[in-house]
């Protein structure tokens, strides 16, 4: 995709605009301007380097049954996720954090899964992004 094309108008913003919120990366190339113009580019790189770890570290926490460890990796994740409008990411974080929080493990077993299956779609949208 070239350009700075928010529209969904390609195949594949389309893809990225169901799963990320092109509101909010709008709003990134916005913050970093002309001073800042690798801003997205930067903050994206980031989150798809620490999503993983997160992930990774909800697995570790669920085996564990240290479910502290496992609210303070979804809170975490959804915070990152809102900052890249993975909106969906960010929402199955939430219940995995408020499960968590109410030690619900099987439902956040089921989220676990569900949420893998997001972060593939989500890495893949963002990787398409065009800084």
């Amino acid at each position: 995709m070239q350009g700075h094309d928010t529209n969904g108008s390609g195949a594949r913003d389309g893809a990225a605009d169901a799963v990320i919120d092109m509101q909010v990366i709008a709003g990134l190339r916005e913050l970093g301007g002309e001073d800042e113009p690798g801003l997205l580019v930067e903050i994206v790189a980031l989150y798809l380097v620490d999503a993983p770890r997160r992930l990774h570290e909800i697995d570790q926490a669920l085996a564990s049954g240290d479910l502290k460890a496992l609210e303070r990796a979804a809170h975490t994740l959804k915070s990152s996720s809102q900052n890249v409008g993975a909106t969906g990411m960010a929402q199955l974080c939430k219940r995995m954090e408020e499960l968590a929080r109410r030690s619900e493990v099987s439902g956040v077993r089921v989220l676990q899964d569900e949420g893998s299956r997001h972060w593939r779609e989500v890495e893949r949208a963002l990787r398409s992004l065009d800084a």
